[in-house]
């Protein structure tokens, strides 16, 4: 189960980790700005360590709800696939040719399940186990885009000095152009 998770986490984190050896990319790290050096540093760590990417950027109160979700999708990946599992064997159980080896699976009611009951369980929890591992990979993916998108806020120059002004079109280029109404919006530092 684990391993799985640890797999998966791999196959997104590899091509992140793995160090430039060609001189053509060591010529254009050179290039980087300190910004975009530190913008990429942090999308490589949220890519290596879930929630790592938030505290880099000083946004602590993020990394718990990274791990919260990265936590949860777990457990129903795990709760999910024990459940798919014990209905899938009992399941095997009612369909196999011995007589001896019935299913004892019951409902919260102490009824048994039928073999509808136990096939259609088996793919519901087939298909909660798999939409878990989608939310895993959502959650971490939408870390590692949150860390890079709050490291380049971080160099966003916010200023509030703004100005804004409304210029109507140059419509009389040449006189033979038709006259056109439009507006055009220029926002300029002052």
């Amino acid at each position: 189960m684990i391993a799985r998770l640890l797999l998966v986490l791999s196959v997104f984190a590899m091509p992140l980790l793995i160090s430039a050896q060609e001189e053509d990319v060591e010529d254009v790290v050179e290039e980087l700005s300190p910004s975009q050096l530190k913008i990429r540093n942090t999308t490589k760590w949220a890519a290596c360590i879930p929630g790592s990417g938030q505290v880099i950027n000083r946004k602590y109160w993020k990394a718990p709800i990274v791990w919260g979700g990265i936590a949860a999708s777990v457990f129903f990946i795990s709760e999910n696939t024990r459940l798919m599992n014990e209905f899938h064997e009992a399941w095997g159980y009612e369909t196999d040719e011995d007589p001896l080896t019935n299913s004892t699976m019951t409902d919260s009611n102490g009824n048994m399940y039928t073999l509808a009951d136990l096939e259609n369980n088996t793919y519901l929890f087939r298909r909660n186990r798999d939409l878990s591992y989608l939310s895993f990979l959502g959650v971490y993916l939408l870390q590692i885009v949150d860390a890079n998108v709050d490291a380049h806020m971080r160099f966003f120059d916010a200023d509030e000095d703004l100005s804004f002004s409304v210029i109507p079109p140059n419509s009389y280029r040449n006189r033979t152009d038709i006259w056109q109404v439009g507006l055009k919006i220029n926002l300029a530092r002052k």
